[in-house]
């Protein structure tokens, strides 16, 4: 359990105390190197992640879509939900971290963001298969579970650009 604990802030390690006594990051950065400008490609990061969670968020306030809902149409979306907020804390990180990132800024964000919206794009999707299901077996409010159903659609195809954006951002790193 302590090598665990070890390896998960080993980064405190690139901390040294200077003259003064104040901590000076001293480790590796990772510049950006992508072929539009870093706040471009952020600004329209920010439009596709902040656009489907609002897309998730909206779906769970359609009046009716969710009324005696089962386990596995509500489960995959409050999952859906966290992962699109994860995403967006994520999305915080990397844009304050600026340009050079910290290499353990880009480990926690930079790496970790398709992988969480891709798992954000399908729990959006299976959610919207899911309603689309109890749509079929109970047929009321339509208009309601087919707009929760549009919504979790949008929002999964959002994720899933996303995903391909986050995976063309070019990042080099210099110790």
């Amino acid at each position: 359990m302590m090598a665990d604990r070890k390896n998960k802030h080993a980064y405190l390690d690139d901390f040294e105390k200077d003259l003064n006594g104040n901590y000076q990051y001293r480790g590796a950065h990772y510049y950006y190197k992508g072929t539009q400008p870093r706040g471009k490609a952020l600004a329209g990061l920010w439009v596709l992640c902040g656009g489907g969670t609002s897309c998730l968020l909206a779906a769970g306030f359609v009046h009716g879509a969710t009324a005696h809902a089962p386990f596995w149409l509500l489960l995959p979306y409050m999952a859906g939900l966290l992962a699109g907020v994860y995403v967006l804390y994520l999305l915080v990180r990397l844009t304050a971290g600026g340009d050079p990132l910290r290499a353990y800024i880009h480990e926690q964000t930079a790496q970790k963001l398709p992988g969480v919206c891709l798992a954000a794009a399908v729990l959006a999707a299976l959610t919207a298969a899911a309603q689309l299901v109890q749509l079929a077996l109970g047929g009321q409010n339509l208009a309601a579970r087919l707009l929760f159903a549009a919504l979790q659609t949008v929002a999964a195809a959002a994720f899933i650009r996303a995903n391909k954006r986050f995976k063309v951002l070019k990042y080099e790193k210099q110790e």
